[in-house]
C-alpha cells in the first residue's frame, strides 16, 4: 500500500498536471485584454503538463515492480514540471502590476514542489526492495520528501492570489472551468491496489 502522503501528494500533483486545463479562444470576436490571454496560456501549459500522466495502480504483494512503477512515475512527473517551469518561463512574468512577483512566487513554489519529487525519486531508487515490508520502508522514507508537497496547489493558485490575475484567469472561460474541476478533484487521492 502507498502510505497517504506519499500517495495523496502524487496524486494531487498529477491531478494538478493533468487537469485538462486547455486554453481556446474565448468565443467572441473582441480580443481579450492581454493577461486574460496569459492566463490561457497559463491554462494550456499545465494540460500539456498533464496530458496522458497518470497515477500507477500499486500492486503491494509485488514490491520490486511496485517500486518500479512509482519511480517511473515520479520521474515522469518531476520532468512533467520541469517542463511546465521552462514553458512558464518563455511566456514570462504576466502583463500587469506585480505580476514579476506573483511570477517569481509561482515558480519558486514549483521549483520546490519539482526538488521534493526529485528527492524521493532518489531515495526510492536507492531503496532495496525486496518484500512487502521493504517496499513500506522506502515508501515511507521517499513520503518524507513529499510531505510538504502534499499542500501545495499548483503555479495557477499561487498567480491567482494576486486580485488582477484571478480575475485574468476567472475572466478566461476556460482556465475558470478548469480551475473549478482542479478545487473539486484535489482531495482525491490515489489507488493503491488494496
Amino acid at each position: 500500500m502507498i502510505p497517504r502522503q506519499v500517495g495523496r501528494a502524487a496524486a494531487h500533483l498529477a491531478l494538478l498536471a493533468a487537469v485538462g486545463l486547455a486554453a481556446t479562444a474565448c468565443g467572441s470576436s473582441a480580443q481579450p485584454p492581454p493577461e486574460v490571454d496569459w492566463a490561457g496560456g497559463v491554462c494550456a501549459h499545465l494540460a500539456d503538463s498533464g496530458a496522458g500522466l497518470a497515477v500507477p495502480t500499486v500492486d503491494r504483494t509485488r514490491p520490486v515492480r511496485a517500486k518500479g512503477q512509482l519511480v517511473t512515475f515520479l520521474t515522469a512527473l518531476s520532468e512533467r514540471l520541469g517542463s511546465l517551469r521552462a514553458d512558464m518561463q518563455k511566456d514570462g512574468a504576466p502583463p500587469v502590476d506585480g505580476g514579476a512577483a506573483a511570477f517569481g512566487t509561482a515558480l519558486a513554489h514549483l521549483d520546490k514542489a519539482r526538488t521534493s519529487v526529485g528527492d524521493a525519486v532518489a531515495t526510492l531508487s536507492r531503496a532495496r526492495v525486496t518484500d512487502e515490508e521493504s517496499l513500506k520502508s522506502a515508501l515511507d522514507a521517499a513520503g518524507s520528501s513529499l510531505k510538504e508537497v502534499g499542500a501545495y496547489k499548483g503555479p495557477a493558485d499561487d498567480l491567482r492570489a494576486d486580485p488582477q490575475l484571478r480575475k485574468a484567469f476567472d475572466d478566461n472561460p476556460d482556465c475558470a472551468q478548469a480551475i473549478s474541476a482542479a478545487g473539486a478533484g484535489a482531495g482525491q487521492g490515489t489507488r493503491d491496489g488494496s
